[in-house]
């Protein structure tokens, strides 16, 4: 197992008349003898630092480099002995939220992760929205926001961990097609539009200061591989982080986000499906839905008696608003009280002071007002939002499942990913049907896949090789063009 990248000291014999061999030369005989890499391959920076380094240090030097595909990379070249210190960064570039975190090359060890919203969003909350700004010539401003975003959680980790930025000499990154793409200065506003084609899926290696991150300007950085329009590397990502590709068994992995995301299989086969969502999950669809922050409710029950709402919010906060996991908890719990019938509407009949009229619609209240902070509540707008995006993920898995030949009873394991996969009660969500209804003990909570593959890949290099099969190896269906998509999703727009 090696990492992205490692440190080699090596001891560089001084030229002489005798060995009058050229510096890089002797430094790279030098780093094939620790390494028995033979394709060395320098960025001209490098090489033009380098001599002065070896003279500086007596021939004394910490080389950095990492194996990818076939090739040492140098990252850089310091004088002396620094090879105790080497640190790497794990990004998760979400449309929503990015998340970062830092991890001790040497030691494995995880040293702190930071997340913020996209600065995208000052642009668009939604993916779209952000894909016709681009299309307008956005392109520039929505690259420069994203980095903005980047950069700030990346010195924030550094700065907590009391670590100098330029000793981060690793980054791996995985972010959906169009973040990718955005992430590299590209445009992705063609993808709104049949055939939804990228401009590159496989991105080789670059070096940091290509993207303008604040590390080590060589430090190599990794993109996972994307396969089509709606199907990115945080899939991909996820997928290395599940070992979907290994298991024996049928495994299904279930993301759900900004768009629909599922992959079906074993280490014999891989099925992929994804295609848009919306954000109903991810905050701004309900009316009084917010991201997981502090103070957002994410655990609801209803007692079936009195129909009496308890609840729980992030870190104990006052209640305001819910996030994802709380708006699942809640939907399926007025499914389970009797509050709310399969259709998705209210059934008035049960007779509860939580009922109100709100902006012209009937609600459930969930939180008063008070003091002149607004009510938290849900109105059917709200559930049919939920009921479209469940419809969406069970359109995805059905028609996996039926073109293998499969039910839903022939899988072993179910892994949830993304940011909801960490918080949803499996219970509530597969009560209103957005996870098959399986026994429990099949779900596996991967937690944030995209950023756990990134982790992954940091410690142990040949998890690229791992990506690189599974986006080359894996089938891919576009859901909202599948000829069965609009019929199984009309007949799953209810609980």
């Amino acid at each position: 197992m090696s990492t992205l990248t490692r440190k080699y000291c090596l001891e560089i014999p001084a030229g002489s008349l005798d060995n009058n061999t050229a510096d890089i030369d002797r430094l790279n005989h030098a780093l094939t003898g620790e390494t028995g890499m033979r394709q060395i391959e320098w960025p001209l920076d490098l090489i033009i630092e380098a001599a002065g380094v070896i003279r500086e240090a007596s021939g004394r030097v910490t080389v950095t480099g990492g194996v990818i595909r076939g090739a040492l990379k140098i990252v850089a070249i310091e004088p002396g002995d620094t090879s105790g210190v080497n640190f790497g960064v794990a990004i998760d570039i979400g449309t929503t939220v990015i998340a970062v975190e830092l991890i001790d090359l040497i030691t494995g060890e995880r040293l702190g992760t930071h997340g913020e919203v996209n600065g995208q969003a000052a642009y668009g909350d939604d993916l779209l929205t952000r894909l016709h700004f681009a299309g307008e010539g956005g392109t520039g401003t929505l690259t420069a926001a994203m980095r903005r975003t980047i950069n700030t959680l990346i010195e924030r980790a550094c700065s907590s961990a009391a670590i100098r930025p330029d000793q981060v000499t690793a980054v791996a990154a995985a972010g959906n097609t169009s973040m990718t793409h955005f992430f590299l200065g590209l445009n992705p506003a063609v993808m709104r539009f049949e055939p939804y084609i990228p401009s590159i899926n496989h991105v080789p290696c670059i070096a940091a200061k290509e993207v303008g991150l604040p590390v080590a300007p060589n430090a190599t950085v990794y993109l996972f591989p994307s396969v089509g329009g709606y199907f990115g590397g945080d899939l991909i990502s996820g997928a290395v982080a599940s070992g979907i590709a290994d298991n024996e068994g049928v495994s299904l992995l279930l993301d759900i986000g900004t768009n629909v995301e599922a992959i079906l299989g074993n280490k014999e086969w891989l099925l992929a499906i994804a295609g848009s969502a919306g954000p109903a999950l991810e905050g701004g669809v309900a009316e009084c839905a917010r991201r997981a922050e502090p103070g957002a409710i994410e655990r609801v029950t209803i007692d079936p008696a009195t129909f009496e709402p308890s609840f729980s919010a992030i870190e104990g906060r006052p209640p305001s608003g819910f996030c994802g996991s709380g708006l699942i908890d809640l939907v399926a719990q007025l499914f389970l009280s009797g509050l709310l019938d399969s259709t998705g509407r209210f059934v008035l009949d049960k007779k509860t002071g939580r009922w109100r009229e709100i902006n012209g619609r009937m609600s459930y209240v969930l939180v008063d007002g008070v003091e002149g902070q607004s009510p938290t509540y849900i109105n059917e707008k709200d559930i049919q939002n939920l009921l479209r995006t469940k419809a969406a993920m069970i359109a995805a898995t059905t028609i996996l499942l039926n073109s293998v030949g499969l039910d839903f009873n022939d899988i072993e394991r179910v892994y949830t990913a993304g940011s909801f996969g960490i918080h949803i009660s499996v219970d509530s969500a597969t009560a209103i049907g957005l996870y098959p209804k399986l026994p429990k003990e099949r779900f596996v909570i991967l937690g944030n896949g995209s950023l756990c593959g990134a982790r992954m890949v940091l410690l142990d290099a040949g998890n690229i090789d791992k990506a690189d099969h599974i986006a080359e190896t894996i089938t891919y269906l576009e859901l909202n063009v599948h000829p069965e998509f609009m019929d199984i999703f009309r007949s799953a727009s209810y609980i």
